[in-house]
């Protein structure tokens, strides 16, 4: 199963719009807490994209500057995938920082 994080914006429909969307494998747990973003990818429902989106850049920048952490992804993914995910995430937070997280 997949892990999804989603930013929704309500724009004065019945249903908010959602403005950004990705998934990634649930396997990048251990990558995920070690560069400390977990949180803000697993349980940060309701917040605005603009309060973690400090906390994924720093996460981001250690991810790309320490090769040691490929040992954290499983043999199943690549160390390429998650930096495409948190890359794309956190772009998401930056364009549309006043969008709601909804995680899955």
């Amino acid at each position: 199963m997949s892990s999804v994080f989603r930013l929704v914006r309500d724009e004065g429909g019945a249903v908010p719009v959602v403005v950004f969307e990705d998934s990634t494998t649930p396997g990048f747990v251990p990558l995920w807490e070690e560069v400390g973003v977990y949180d803000a990818l697993y349980n940060s429902d309701g917040r605005r994209a603009r309060d973690v989106s400090r906390t994924l850049a720093y996460g981001l920048d250690r991810v790309m500057s320490e090769p040691g952490l490929n040992r954290l992804v499983p043999a199943s993914a690549s160390m390429g995938e998650a930096l495409r995910f948190l890359e794309n995430v956190n772009r998401g937070c930056v364009i549309h920082g006043s969008a709601e997280i909804q995680t899955r």
